[in-house]
């Protein structure tokens, strides 16, 4: 039997669109819409889920921490985030308030976590793209998350862009966008994405070849 590694590694081959395809055969709601990559080139990344929640408090004095930096309820992260964490978090998609920036992205390459998904903003993009971490968000805010949000949750279950993610999941995303891989069918959705990259490299070479005389030909 396959370990979850070894299914993670073969996964982390294939794109977002390629996943979201097999998702979609097997009926899995999976692809994140919203989220983009917040730097071209920045590559492929695919890891375990950490899930985080923060949740909608203005001035809450257990988020508050002076000046800039790293607010409470992300301190809770960062100390609990390992390398093969792929972090996701659930800022209920606030455009005005940004839960992650360039300190946090400095100290999450540090530890060898694949990246960050942020149902929400992120901040420091200069700095995020300088470094090479990759972060893939709703939006750009220069604004402080802990002002409107306290912490929620971590580890627990969540829901971002209609689809339910767990402890473990995999995440894959890519500059197409982010998708979800259930672990517990991890090895199921990794089968069908083989066949249908195989089916894509022969449409691919009919097409290549102008030799396509019906789609449904492979």
């Amino acid at each position: 039997m396959e370990t979850d590694i070894g299914i993670e590694s073969r996964l982390a081959a294939h794109t977002t669109a390629s996943i979201s395809d097999a998702l979609d055969e097997l009926g899995i709601p999976g692809a994140l819409h919203g989220i983009r990559a917040q730097r071209e080139g920045q590559g492929r990344v695919c890891g375990r889920a950490l899930t985080v929640r923060f949740v909608r408090k203005s001035a809450d004095p257990d988020a508050y921490r002076f000046g800039g930096g790293v607010g409470k309820p992300l301190e809770r992260v960062l100390r609990t985030m390992r390398a093969g964490d792929v972090v996701v978090m659930d800022v209920d998609g606030a455009p005005n308030a940004s839960a992650w920036g360039g300190l946090s992205s400095r100290l999450a390459q540090r530890r060898g976590v694949r990246g960050t998904i942020l149902w929400g903003s992120c901040r420091d993009l200069e700095e995020i793209r300088a470094v090479g971490y990759p972060v893939w968000a709703v939006g750009v805010c220069p604004r402080r998350s802990r002002n409107e949000f306290t912490f929620g949750s971590i580890g627990e279950p969540i829901t971002i862009a209609g689809v339910s993610i767990e402890r473990g999941d995999l995440i894959v995303a890519d500059e197409s966008g982010a998708v979800r891989v259930p672990k517990a069918r991890a090895a199921e959705v990794l089968e069908l994405v083989s066949r249908i990259d195989e089916q894509e490299r022969r449409l691919e070479e009919k097409v290549r070849d102008d030799a396509v005389s019906s789609w449904d030909q492979v």
